[in-house]
């Protein structure tokens, strides 16, 4: 059995072992400075406010997933 590993209450990255992290007072967990996101779709940022879709482990503007998902149907 495998632990899993919290994902940031920030930029939704799953934290890994040895990353330097803030336990905030929610209860969560944060990167002390989160990795920057590329949308694998427009190739742009994504920004921690934007919604966002998950493609396997990757993140995916809202977006840009339905317009992908609308293309492929």
């Amino acid at each position: 059995m495998t632990a899993e590993f919290p994902r940031c209450a920030v930029c939704r990255v799953p934290i890994g072992p040895g990353q330097n992290v803030i336990f905030r007072i929610d209860g969560r967990v944060q990167h002390t400075e989160c990795p920057k996101v590329i949308c694998p779709v427009c190739e742009l940022p994504v920004l921690p406010a934007q919604p966002i879709r998950r493609e396997g482990e990757r993140l995916v503007h809202a977006n840009c997933w339905m317009r992908v998902y609308r293309t492929s149907r």
